[in-house]
Order: C-alpha cells, then structure tokens, then sequence
C-alpha cells in the first residue's frame, strides 16, 4: 500500500470528485490520505472529510505562510480544539513563503513560531511549506525544537546540502510530482542522496501533477507515479519504496492508523 501524505481534498477543485479519487486511489494502492489544512476554514473541511471517511482520510490543522496575516488568539484557540480530533495527525501546513510574500514576512514569522509551540504543546508533527525560504526555515525550525516532535518539509524544492541539514534536524522530505519534472535534477539528487527513513511521498493534489499529467489537475492516485519514479531514481524495487515510505508515514505520524489485518477484525 501506499500513503499520499500531502493532498487538499478540501480544495474546491476536488471536493466534487471526491468519491471517484478515493476509488481510484484506491484502485491504485494508496490507502490512506492526509488531508492538509491551509487556513481555518479548509482545517475545518479536513477535519469533517477525515471524519467521514475514517481510516483512509486523516486530517493536518493549520494556517499556511499566505494566510499569516489572519493569526489570531482565536484562530490559534480553534487549532488547538482541532488538533483533539483523533483524526488529526499533524499541525500544518505552517512555514514561510518569500516567493509571494501573500502575507508580509513580519506577520509569517510570529504565526509559524506560534504554531511550532503549539504542535509541541498538542505533541503532533508538523508539515512545513517553504518556498524560497529555506536558510529562514531551517534556523526556525531548530531554534523552536522540531526534533522533539518531528515532521516533513512538504513538497522538497531545496538543494541537496540543504536537505542533508533537514534530515539533521529528524524531519523527513515529502518529494512529489515534482520529483518527475525534467528540471529538477536537483530534487532527484536530493531523493537519492537522502537516508531512507527521511523519504516520504505526496500529491499536494490538486496541485504540482507528475509527468506524464504535468500542467492538468492532480489526484492522490498519482502517488504510484511518484513513488514508481522515485523507486528508479534510488535503484531499487518499486515494493520497497512502498514499504519503506508507508512504515515512513505511520513513524512521522502516529496517529495514522495501520489498517487491521484480517485476523484483526475476526469476532472474538
């Protein structure tokens, strides 16, 4: 099986199609999705598609680098209600973005710092977005202790000295549709340099869709392509990847829930 640990069925663009992309995920070995978060309101809709599809859907809680503006004491009081759910297993996505700057970058600082005490507070991981950012990230991260509760850098788009420096700090790198791009020579050094407990695989659905669907919409079905290329890019089997990034994700993430063999679910 497989784990896409990055994907916003909460976005507009999906949430219509909902049930025909858990079939085909499903059709395709991805079991089990995260369901990320980027401000209240998408947290909230996580939380209740997470709720509605228990055990294949799970649920990140918290406001993206863009939305920084809209920090507040009371968004941070519903985070942390959210973060109660057993369907939520992370606090994100949180971080820094310089390549828009949607949010000025005195207002992103003090709302990532936040919520990096807040996941250490709720004891979850955390999934970092960083576009643009990764000297401002990384110092951040250490200095606000993410190696006690650990996490991912979503979407890896940095160097491979820098994801060497990532993987010091205990958390992984979530590598996608990106991964498959022809110019990102970088990333694919990145993922084949990098220790294998450190690899995790995502859509970012509907975003960022591997080759051959580059530039059309993206589904948590796409995690095979990721993982097929990503399996080719270290030289090993494509059940390995599998294996390995699935006992990944239930590591980053505890609360996931590692489906109940068939035995399990015999009647005492």
């Amino acid at each position: 099986m497989l784990i896409d640990t990055h994907c916003h069925f909460n976005h507009q663009r999906l949430q219509d199609d909902l049930d025909g992309c858990l079939q085909r995920a499903s059709a395709a070995g991805v079991l089990q999705m995260i369901v990320v978060g980027y401000d209240l309101p998408s947290s909230e809709l996580a939380v209740a598609q997470a709720e509605a599809h228990p055990g294949v859907l799970f649920a990140a809680v918290g406001l993206h680098p863009h939305d920084s503006k809209d920090w507040s004491e009371e968004a941070e009081a519903r985070l942390v209600e959210l973060s109660e759910k057993p369907c939520v297993v992370a606090i994100g996505e949180i971080g820094l973005d310089f390549h828009h700057n949607f949010s000025p970058r005195e207002a992103q600082y003090p709302a990532f710092r936040a919520q990096m005490r807040l996941a250490r507070r709720v004891g979850l991981p955390v999934i970092i977005h960083c576009r643009e950012a990764y000297p401002e990230t990384l110092e951040l991260l250490a200095e606000e202790g993410v190696r006690q509760i650990g996490g991912v850098m979503h979407c890896w788009s940095g160097s491979p000295e820098q994801a060497q420096l990532t993987v010091a700090l205990g958390m992984a790198l979530g590598f996608g549709g990106t991964l498959t791009f022809k110019s990102a020579e970088d990333i694919r050094v990145a993922a084949r340099q990098a220790p294998a407990e450190a690899l995790l695989i995502e859509t970012d659905a509907p975003y960022l869709a591997p080759m051959p669907h580059r530039g059309k919409q993206n589904e948590p079905a796409y995690t095979r392509l990721v993982a097929n290329h990503l399996a080719s890019v270290r030289g090993i089997s494509v059940d390995e990847i599998d294996s390995v990034t699935t006992q990944n994700a239930w590591r980053v993430f505890p609360r996931l829930e590692k489906p109940r063999s068939r035995a399990d679910k015999r009647p005492a």
